[in-house]
């Protein structure tokens, strides 16, 4: 009987001892799977990429204007020239009728004035200037083209104002000098040169330049102090 139960206990070891061989084969075989199926994905070719694609980007050029050359208007005059800033006019059609441009005597010589004149437009405004190369102001524009046609003629506008006979607006002719006051009724700050026509050649104002204008508009006309003919 004790015989037959060793038996029975020895057969129920036994079929535990297979059945937990057995549960730890089954066990080692699903950990080899999952490692093979690891070694699989890792040995795998990483998937690629392309690079992104940069596009540089593209900067335009800046440009620097150089410095203007403007002639500067604080620069002092020379001892004694007047102070010459009229307010410039604006360009409005014909009030009054253009001078009669009376005929005078050496009518050629006094073109040459006119020549002169015109042969400095575009000069830049000098305070104090009385030449093409340093610019003018308006009553060393006057002075510089009678000078330059042959013509004594004084620096100064109080000078130049007694430097000749004075003509009314209506009798201006080629080649006078001409004079205007800032205000109406006033004393003479700024002159030209007549070029006929109703047309004057001066040098105007700070930061301009050597122009003409029409002195038939009423601005002109209520302004004119006198003509002054060499």
């Amino acid at each position: 009987m004790n015989g037959y139960r060793l038996g029975i206990i020895l057969s129920v070891i036994i079929s535990l001892i297979i059945c937990g061989t057995l549960a730890a084969c089954g066990s080692m075989e699903r950990e080899g799977a999952a490692s093979d199926s690891t070694a699989d994905s890792s040995s795998a070719a990483p998937a690629q990429t392309e690079p992104e694609a940069t596009v540089p980007e593209v900067t335009e050029p800046t440009f620097t204007e150089p410095a203007g050359t403007e002639p500067s208007a604080t620069e002092a005059e020379p001892s004694g020239a007047e102070t010459e800033d009229p307010q410039q006019p604006e360009d409005t059609p014909g009030d009054e009728p253009a001078p009669e441009d009376a005929e005078v005597p050496e009518a050629a010589d006094r073109q040459a004035i006119v020549d002169e004149a015109a042969a400095q437009l575009g000069v830049p405004y000098k305070s104090g200037g009385s030449s093409p190369e340093d610019g003018f102001d308006s009553s060393g524009f006057v002075f510089y083209c009678m000078n330059s046609a042959g013509y004594s003629f004084p620096r100064q506008i109080k000078k130049q104002l007694e430097a000749g006979e004075r003509i009314a607006y209506n009798d201006l002719a080629v080649g006078d000098a001409v004079y205007f006051s800032e205000d109406e009724d006033g004393e003479a700050s700024f002159c030209g040169i007549y070029a006929g026509g109703g047309l004057l050649i001066y040098s105007p104002v700070p930061d301009d330049f050597v122009k003409t204008a029409n002195i038939t508009t009423n601005y002109w006309t209520s302004r004119f102090v006198t003509g002054i003919r060499p």
